[in-house]
C-alpha cells in the first residue's frame, strides 16, 4: 500500500503517480535604523500535499473513486493520512478535486481519468496535557496485552480460507454474466480483480508452506495444488476484456475444483494448527 487517507486506499494500480507536499515556516521583519531588518520566526504553515491519480476501468469504476473523495471534501471530513510503512503524517482536509476525463464510452461512462487531490493540514484543536502527567497519575492506565503473532500454520490455512472466499466470488459472478445480470466487460474485471487476489493468497501460503519443514511434512502434497491452484488463478487474472464466456466459465471451474482440492490437503496444516508445536 502506498498510502492510506481516512477510507480512501491508495495501492496497486491506484498508487498516485506522483505527489507533492509543502512545508514554510514564517517570518516576520523587524525594522532597524540605519540597518537591515532582522527577521522573528512567527509559526509555521499549514502542511500541503497534492496526489495525482489515473483511474481507470481495468481496475475499478473511476466515477465512484471520484465521487467518494468528492463526499469527503464535500462532508469537510478530517482525514488521517498514514503512509504504507504505518507512518501518520497528521490530519488533513481536502480542498479540492480537479477531475480531467480522458476516455468515456459510447454511453458517457467514465472509463479513464485523471484527478489532482488537494490536501491541507487540519492541526488538532486538543489542549495539550501537562508534561509528567503519568507521574502524577493516581489511576494509571495498564498497557492493553500483546497480541500473540499467527503462527505459520494459521497463515496459510487462512490464507487458503480467503482465496477460496474469492473463487466463490468468481463463480457468482460468471453466472450473473450468464444471466446477462452483469455486463461481460465489468464483470471480467471483477474476475481478474478476484484472481488476483487469489494468486497472492495462494503464492502466500505457498512461501510459507516451501519455508516451514514441519508443515511440509504434515502437508506433503500442498505445493503441487497450490502450484495448481497458482496457475488458474494466474489464468483468469490475465484475462482480456473481450473473452468468450466459455473460457471465462471453464476458467472459474478449474479454479474452483483446484480450490476444492487444495481445501482437502490443508487439513492436516489446520490439525497442526492448533498444537503446541504449532505455537498455538
Amino acid at each position: 500500500m502506498f498510502a492510506q487517507l481516512g477510507d480512501h486506499i491508495f495501492q496497486g494500480l491506484k498508487t498516485p503517480s506522483s505527489m507533492s507536499d509543502n512545508e514554510a515556516v514564517k517570518y516576520a521583519q523587524i525594522q532597524r535604523i540605519n540597518d537591515k531588518p532582522t527577521i522573528q520566526p512567527t509559526g509555521t504553515e499549514l502542511k500541503e500535499i497534492r496526489l495525482s491519480i489515473v483511474y481507470s476501468i481495468d481496475f475499478c469504476e473511476p466515477s465512484d473513486e471520484i465521487a467518494a473523495l468528492k463526499k469527503s471534501m464535500r462532508n469537510l471530513e478530517v482525514l488521517t493520512y498514514l503512509t504504507g510503512e504505518g507512518q501518520i503524517l497528521g490530519k488533513y482536509v481536502i480542498t479540492s478535486v480537479d477531475t480531467t476525463i480522458q476516455q468515456c464510452d459510447a454511453n458517457g461512462r467514465v472509463e479513464r481519468a485523471s484527478v489532482n487531490v488537494n490536501l491541507i493540514e487540519s492541526p488538532s484543536q486538543e489542549t495539550t496535557e501537562p508534561a509528567g502527567r503519568a507521574l502524577t497519575s493516581q489511576n494509571p492506565v495498564p498497557e492493553p496485552p500483546a497480541q500473540p503473532i499467527p503462527a505459520p500454520a494459521v497463515e496459510i490455512t487462512r490464507d487458503i480460507a480467503e482465496a477460496k472466499t474469492k473463487v466463490s466470488g468468481i463463480k457468482q459472478t460468471v453466472t450473473k454474466i450468464k444471466g446477462k445480470t452483469t455486463e461481460l466487460k465489468r464483470g471480467v474485471r471483477e474476475v481478474r480483480q478476484m484472481a488476483n487476489d487469489a494468486q497472492q493468497l495462494y503464492a502466500s501460503a505457498k512461501t510459507k508452506v516451501e519455508a516451514t519443514k514441519k508443515i511440509v511434512q504434515r502437508a506433503s502434497q500442498l505445493p503441487t495444488s497450490l502450484g495448481e491452484a497458482l496457475k488458474y488463478a494466474e489464468n483468469l487474472a490475465t484475462l482480456d476484456d473481450a473473452v468468450d464466456i466459455s473460457v471465462l466459465e471453464l476458467g472459474a471451474i478449474q479454479l474452483s475444483e483446484s480450490a476444492h482440492k487444495l481445501s482437502t490437503h490443508a487439513a492436516p496444516v489446520a490439525g497442526f494448527a492448533g498444537t503446541k508445536e504449532a505455537g498455538n
